[in-house]
């Protein structure tokens, strides 16, 4: 039979001890036919559970180098991977023709009908009010 202490008990607890569900309740205790089956209970998940204690202890103790090395055997060879291929890549695209950059200057006539700024500085029209502001600037 389940046995409930006073300090058990919750005072703010609005359902209190419903001891006729206990009573029910009692026949599927395991320890209403073994007084010990809760002791052995406890002491077989404690054994079984040894060697994870054991295990999760020693990972406390790990430390940044020891996680480093253990993952080098995966690290190490991705890594070395993705370099090769990344020295492939820039290997195959130096046959493609380097691209030109655009000049300030061909940005700024792009889609410009008429006289445009190149036009505008050239040196027969140097009495041109934008040839001066260009030399000055």
């Amino acid at each position: 039979m389940i046995t409930r202490m006073p300090h058990d008990l919750d005072s703010n607890d609005d359902l209190g001890l419903d001891l006729e569900l206990a009573e029910a309740l009692a026949h599927f205790d395991p320890e209403h036919q073994d007084p010990s089956y809760w002791y052995r209970f406890r002491q077989w998940v404690l054994e079984n559970a040894a060697g994870e204690l054991a295990r999760r202890r020693l990972i406390h103790e790990l430390t940044v180098g020891d996680v480093m090395t253990s993952w080098a055997r995966t690290v190490v060879p991705v890594a070395l991977l993705a370099a090769i291929l990344a020295g492939l890549l820039l290997m195959r695209d130096q046959s493609v023709v380097p691209v030109r950059p655009v000049g300030i200057e061909e940005l700024l006539v792009s889609g410009v009908q008429g006289q445009t700024i190149p036009s505008a500085l050239a040196p027969s029209e140097t009495s041109d009010p934008v040839a001066f502001a260009s030399e000055i600037f």
